[in-house]
């Protein structure tokens, strides 16, 4: 299974979409979603419930609603194996 690639695009879409403000959130956004789009096509034997939460989140990423879109890509984690749900805190 390659759910370690899905994991690894999901925690960089994240990044990506963290603290972005300003002109670069179009081009940061849609960064991200190029970035899960590979994943996705990569993964075809991924977890359902966690290919769903990317693809819900990629639609709010459409629209710009980072905040609905983090956590169902935070949500989506929980169902990959061996990946931990929650996103460190920054102290």
């Amino acid at each position: 299974m390659r759910s370690s690639t899905l994991d690894r695009a999901i925690r960089d879409a994240l990044a990506l979409i963290r603290a972005t403000t300003g002109h670069d959130l179009g081009e940061q956004t849609e960064r991200a979603r190029k970035c899960l789009a590979q994943a996705v096509m990569d993964s075809p034997d991924a977890p359902q419930r966690a290919l769903a939460h990317v693809a819900a989140a990629d639609e709010h990423l459409e629209y710009g609603e980072l905040m609905e879109a983090r956590t169902l890509l935070t949500a989506a984690r929980s169902f990959l194996p061996g990946a931990r749900a929650a996103v460190p805190a920054r102290a």
